[in-house]
Formats: structure tokens, sequence, C-alpha cells
């Protein structure tokens, strides 16, 4: 069943290949090519479009009303029709209406703004997951390559007692090879799958992939230096997409208190226009102007309950940004230990598997001398195996965590240029 998934995987991505040319970026071109052309990015931009439009609706003035009245047979005697304009006028009430869009507005801009970090994270942990592939299938490659030299060194050995068992035993784990092969390899194709899935770009002509090799030679963000905690914090806490969302919610919810509370004030109204009187015994110039003025009277409805719940609002709004930053303090802690501890693990690392490729080298040499024993070579080999993959667990804890530290800080303004 895996056999034949990998065999469709591979044959899938043969054909994609064929229509859409694979383009190799590094991380700094795919997050500008993501940014610029996912699909997701460009509706959210639209939308801020039409937020923008939100602040000219909330600045509109009313529209006047015709009037007219117009009195007919004996009661237009000693009275007047009339006809005319009247304009509705709101005070104070437009200019904080406004603000509540203008705040709206803002706060959209500012998730647009943590969209895209997120989104950049999300490209950068793709990227590094197409890396970690290529770098377990290269070293299932090289491994594979060690079993194939192992079936030819027991085949051309010179005869010895245990000369047949050793040949099938390298014929058996090259088969087994084989297949650690086809996995890692499937394993590849959906990582760089998953990879042109997020960037979304609506254009199937081309596949993106990754420049680098693997991570097994160098790789610039592997070397990643942090500030000390305190300066992680203050950034976090000034600069954070959400802390700045919870700040604009904050001063929404005061401007909505403010328009609550001016729903009290009363609305009027000014009309004018010409009155005549259309009698048969009225002078043909009896006629003039009139004015008139209207005004609600809040005196029904108060408006008390749009009051407390916009009272309430607020405070909810001030309560759950103290809430975030409080719980955002330890998350920073644990985040900074975390990418410390990691990023030391990767020392050690590095000095086991430089130590281990060794043992694996001394130890082909020794079994072709015939010092050591077939049994005694494999089981070093499976040792360096365990190494290798307890190296890239280590790279992929450091990144990751550092990563989790930017999701958290919430602002791209530790992604470095000169990492990426």
């Amino acid at each position: 069943m895996k056999s034949l998934f990998f065999t469709l995987a591979l044959l899938f991505f043969t054909a994609v290949s064929v229509q859409a040319a694979v383009v190799n970026v590094d991380l700094e071109e795919m997050i500008k090519i993501g940014l610029q052309e996912n699909c997701d990015l460009k509706i959210k931009r639209m939308e801020l479009k039409a937020a923008e439009k939100d602040i000219k609706i909330a600045n509109r003035l009313k529209n006047p009303e015709i009037q007219s009245n117009i009195v007919m047979g004996n009661v237009a005697l000693g009275n007047s029709s009339q006809a005319g304009v009247a304009l509705p006028i709101e005070l104070l009430k437009r200019g904080v209406r406004k603000k509540i869009a203008q705040e709206e507005y803002s706060i959209k801009e500012t998730e647009l703004r943590q969209a895209e970090h997120n989104y950049k994270l999300q490209i950068m942990q793709a990227y590094f997951d197409i890396l970690y592939a290529k770098s377990v299938y290269n070293i299932q490659e090289e491994r594979l390559k060690l079993f194939k030299n192992l079936v030819k060194i027991t085949t051309d050995k010179p005869k010895y007692p245990s000369y047949e068992i050793d040949n099938l035993k390298a014929d058996i784990q090259y088969a087994q090879q084989l297949i650690e092969v086809n996995r890692a390899k499937s394993a590849l194709l959906a990582k760089q799958f998953e990879l042109n899935k997020i960037l979304n770009t609506g254009n199937d002509e081309v596949m993106y992939d990754t420049r680098e090799a693997s991570l097994l030679g160098h790789w610039a963000f592997m070397e990643i230096k942090i500030p000390e905690y305190k300066f992680l914090e203050d950034v976090a806490l000034q600069y954070s997409y959400i802390v700045k969302i919870s700040e604009k919610n904050i001063e929404k919810a005061e401007q909505e208190l403010t328009y609550a509370k001016r729903q009290r004030v009363p609305d009027v109204s000014v009309a004018g226009g010409y009155a005549w009187q259309a009698h048969r015994n009225a002078p043909n110039d009896y006629g003039g102007a009139f004015v008139g003025f209207g005004m609600d009277l809040p005196v029904l409805y108060n408006f008390t309950p749009e009051i407390q719940k916009a009272q309430i609002f607020l405070e909810r709004s001030k309560a759950g940004k103290k809430a975030y930053e409080h719980q955002l303090k330890y998350e920073l802690k644990k985040d900074f230990n975390t990418f410390k501890y990691s990023a030391e693990n990767m020392e050690y690392s590095k000095k086991i598997l430089e130590d281990s490729e060794k043992i694996v080298k001394l130890s082909t040499e020794g079994y072709i001398s015939g010092k050591n024993s077939y049994t005694d070579l494999v089981i070093n080999e499976n040792g360096h195996q365990e190494v290798l993959s307890q190296y890239l667990s280590a790279m992929s804890r450091h990144f990751y965590s550092y990563l989790e530290l930017m999701q958290d800080i919430g602002h791209d303004i530790l992604i470095e240029e000169d990492l990426l």
C-alpha cells in the first residue's frame, strides 16, 4: 500500500513538473513571493479597502427632505399652502461615529500586519520542513550506497566461514534500505506540495522549491542569535500586533461609549420654503417664505442600556489587554529558555556527529581489513544513523523554538533580513 502511494505521488509530481517549472529560491525570496502573490492575503487587503470606505460612510450627512402641505377648499381662506425643504442635523454624533470607523480601520490594518507576520512564520516552517525532508532523503541515499558497497564487499571478499551469512545480511539490508529511501522521497514530495499550498499564488505553472540541498550543509538561519530576555519582553509589549490590537480595541470602545452617551443629545431639523394661499379671493401676490424647526426629545427612551453596554465593553477590553500581557510574559520566558537550551544542544549534537562519522569510517576500514566483524560494522552504522536522526531533531527543535519565540513576540522586528 505504501509502495503504491509513493508510486502515485511520484507520477503526480512528474506530471506536475512537465507542466510546471520548478523554481528554486532562497527563504527571503520565498517570503517576498508569498506576501505579494498569496490569494488569502489579497482577499484581506480587499477587506481593508472596504473598511476604508466605512470611514466615509460613517461621516455621511443626512439627505434633505422635500416637504409640502397643500391646502384646498374653504380651509384655504385663512391658511397657506407650503412647499419647501427640511434638513435633518445630527448634533455631536457624526464626528464620533467617524472616529469609531477610523479605529475599526486601524484594527483591521493591524490585523492584516499580524496575518502577514504569521504567514511569514508559516513559510519559514514549510521551507525548513523541506530542508529537513531533503536531509533525511540524502542520509537514506548515502546509507543505501553503504549497503550496496557492503553487498560488493561481502561478495568480493575472500571466502571465510561466515561469508554466505554476511552476504545474505547485506542483501536483506540493501533491500530494506530501498524501502527507507522510497519513504523519505515520498515524505519530501509531501513537504514540497505543502509549501506550494501555503504559498497559494494561484499560478499552476510554477512549483517553488528551496535553493539549499539540505540542512547538512551551511544554512545561515541555523546561526540565529537573539538578544537578552528583557529586550525581547520590551519589544513584545511595545510592538506585538496583538497588544496593538488590544490598545486599539480600548480606543474604539472609548469612542463607542462617547457615542452611546451622545445619543441623548437631541437631533434637530431645520426647514424652509415658500408659502401661499391658493384661493380666488386672495391677491396674486399673496405669498411669502416660511421657516420651520423640529427637535426629537429622548424622554421616553434615554439610551441607558446602550451606555451601560458600551461601558462593559470598555472594561472588558482593558481587562483583556491586561490578561494577555500577563500571560505573554510567561510564554516569552518559556520560549526564551527553550531556544537557549536548544542552541546549546545543537553544539553538543555537532560534536557527537563528528565523532560518530569517525567511528563509522574506522569501522568500515576495520571490516575490510578483517579486524572487525560484519555485525560490529552494522551496529556502528545503525548507531551513526541514530546520531544523525538526533542531530536533525536538535536542528528542528532549535529552529521551531525560534519560530515559537517570534510567534509570541508577535512582530517581525526580529526577523532580520541578514538572517534570511
